[in-house]
């Protein structure tokens, strides 16, 4: 009924799990412990304080950069890794076939089948549609339909499958 193919890569991996980083709740603490630290740092070396205040101001600067914008994408680069080699593999192709059930694939070999009475949720991205199982979720990209629409799809979960609550992805994620 619907097919779904995409490539698998650490880029993509990464737009997809990792949050745009400035609507995370959590980025907007660690900026203001950012600015401090900097006014602090500014404060310290102009009244020659002592190394030790300096070098926390600098410390706190650079712990609240790393929190607020680096960690969880270096976090996806991590897990994508651990993936890649408990795969054996630094890319591989996804092909989700949607019908009666759906059905996983990846490089051609059957991988799981999911039943629609096992979905949670549909959410829906600008990028992609996730169907969430317990857990974990089935992701189809909205560019790589080869059978039907993103759309088509959209109005066929919606008129099919009522009894699954549908939802937009959270802003942080909404790519």
């Amino acid at each position: 009924m619907f097919e779904n193919e995409y490539k698998m890569d650490i880029r993509r991996y990464q737009r997809w799990t990792t949050p745009i980083f400035y609507k995370v709740l959590s980025f907007w603490p660690w900026m203001v412990i950012f600015l401090l630290a900097t006014v602090g740092a500014i404060v310290f070396y102009h009244r020659d304080m002592p190394l030790r205040w300096k070098s926390l101001a600098l410390m706190l600067m650079l712990i609240s950069f790393y929190r607020s914008i680096l960690f969880r994408p270096m976090l996806a680069g991590k897990q994508f890794k651990m993936m890649r080699v408990q795969k054996g593999k630094k890319f591989w192709n996804c092909k989700v076939i949607v019908g009666n059930t759906i059905r996983l694939f990846e490089d051609g070999e059957f991988s799981n089948e999911v039943f629609f009475k096992q979905i949670k949720k549909f959410v829906e991205a600008k990028s992609y549609f996730d169907l969430a199982v317990d857990n974990d979720f089935v992701r189809l990209d909205k560019a790589g339909f080869t059978k039907g629409t993103p759309e088509e799809f959209k109005e066929w979960m919606l008129k099919e499958h009522p009894e699954i609550p549908y939802a937009r992805e959270k802003k942080e994620f909404d790519r």
